[in-house]
Order: structure tokens, then C-alpha cells, then sequence
């Protein structure tokens, strides 16, 4: 946190100098023959070196919230890079070269400022969807896991379970996690009400089992209410999957 901060203040004594060795330049180079043509270099000049400043401080604040450099956030500084570069290789060819009318030259900076605010805005929009499918996907997959430590959790508490029972009753929840391990762990958001309906069954099972090792001597169904309660999960995990296979 501190390296990044100080990175920071680097680039912002470097941004602060170089707009005053902008402002300097181009009054040294003296005013051009249009005055509004040499207003509309200085003030493209500045506002590039702003966009490529505001650029550096979003990567170094973006860059190290995550584990590695997005392509989005590569593509955007390749496009602010380009932005840039096309803001002074304009006022170097149009302005001081070939001294364009003003406000067509006006209009060449303009139309730079738009196409390049236009394609950071689109590389910026698909980098947020990206972002929010990413997220979903974590999300996804960390309840997943949350299922099957739950049911890793219930196989071990029956292994503890002093019964003659108890290695049937391992053998039913044991079946019940392969099922999990072979499943795709990447959901999707219209599968939220089945996983959540699994969820439930699986919270129910933990409690029955919890019950039942209670208990010195279960009742006599006890067997296929544990059956009938993992077989209602693998309906419910066999549902969700071909539902996910369908959207795919």
C-alpha cells in the first residue's frame, strides 16, 4: 500500500512538472500566427497529459487489487498511449507544419478527443461486464465449495458415529460427494434458485445426521430417510447440471 503511494506521488511530481514545461514550451516557442490555434495546441497538449496522468494513477490503484494485469486495463492504456501520441503529432504537423485553418484544426483535435474518449468508454464498459461476469463466477464457485465442504463435513462427523450403521451410512454420503466432484463448479445466475433449493437439502441432511449420532439407538427408517435425502441432492445436482450444460 505504501509502494503504491509513493508510486503515486512520483508520477504526480512528474505530471506537475511536465505541465510546466508544457506551459513554458510553448510560450518559448512564442505565439503561432492564430492565437486560437495556438490556445487549441496548449490546451490539447494539457489535457492528453492529464488523461495519460489520470490513466497511471487508475492502473497503479486498479493493478493492485488483482493478482494480474487485465487485458482490459492493457488495451486501455494502449488506447491512452495512442490518444496522446496522436494529440502531438497533430499540433506538430497541423499546427507548427502546415499551419491549419484554425477551426478545422480545432476540429482534428476534437475529433482525436472523441474517438479516443469513445474507445476508452467501450474498452471501459466491456472491462465492468467482464469484471461483473468474473465476480459472478467466483461467487459461483465459492458456494460450490461451500457445498462440498459441507458435505465433507457430514461424512466426517459420521465416521464418528460409534454404530454398526456406520459405514453404511459413510458409503451413501461418500457417493454423495463423488457426485459434487464431478460437477461443474461455474454456475449461472438463473441456476441461483436450484442451487439455493440444494442448499437447503443439504442443511437438512447436516441436521438429520446431527440427530441421528445424537441418538444410542436409531429408529428403524433412519436408513431411508438418509437415502431419501441424498437421493433429493443428486436430483437437485443432476438438474442444475443439465441445466448448465443447456445454457453452454
Amino acid at each position: 500500500m505504501n509502494k503504491g503511494k509513493s508510486y503515486i506521488r512520483i508520477i504526480t511530481i512528474i505530471y506537475v512538472a511536465a505541465i510546466i514545461l508544457t506551459v513554458f514550451s510553448f510560450i518559448g516557442l512564442g505565439f503561432s500566427e492564430s492565437l486560437f490555434r495556438f490556445l487549441t495546441s496548449l490546451v490539447a497538449v494539457l489535457l492528453a497529459e492529464s488523461v495519460v496522468y489520470g490513466y497511471c494513477i487508475f492502473w497503479l490503484r486498479t493493478a493492485g487489487s488483482v493478482q494480474r494485469t487485465s487485458p482490459v486495463l492493457l488495451s486501455g492504456a494502449f488506447i491512452t498511449g495512442i490518444y496522446a501520441a496522436g494529440v502531438f503529432a497533430s499540433a506538430i504537423v497541423f499546427d507548427w507544419l502546415l499551419e491549419l485553418s484554425p477551426l478545422w484544426y480545432a476540429a482534428v483535435q476534437l475529433l482525436i478527443l472523441l474517438m479516443g474518449g469513445i474507445t476508452l468508454a467501450v474498452i471501459g464498459i466491456y472491462g465492468w461486464n467482464a469484471g461483473s461476469e468474473e465476480q459472478q463466477r467466483q461467487r459461483s464457485m465459492q458456494a460450490f465449495r461451500q457445498h462440498q465442504s459441507e458435505i465433507n463435513e457430514i461424512s466426517a462427523l459420521a465416521s464418528s458415529w460409534k454404530n454398526p450403521e456406520t459405514e453404511q451410512l459413510i458409503k451413501v454420503l461418500n457417493n454423495l460427494r463423488d457426485q459434487f466432484k464431478f460437477s461443474d463448479p461455474i454456475s449461472d445466475p438463473s441456476l441461483y434458485a436450484t442451487e439455493d433449493i440444494m442448499n437447503q437439502q443439504i442443511a437438512l441432511l447436516h441436521d438429520h445426521v446431527k440427530l441421528l449420532l445424537m441418538t444410542n439407538e436409531p429408529h428403524e427408517n433412519w436408513q431411508a430417510e438418509i437415502n431419501e435425502m441424498a437421493d433429493s441432492i443428486k436430483a437437485t445436482l443432476e438438474r442444475r447440471n443439465r441445466e448448465l450444460a443447456a445454457l453452454k
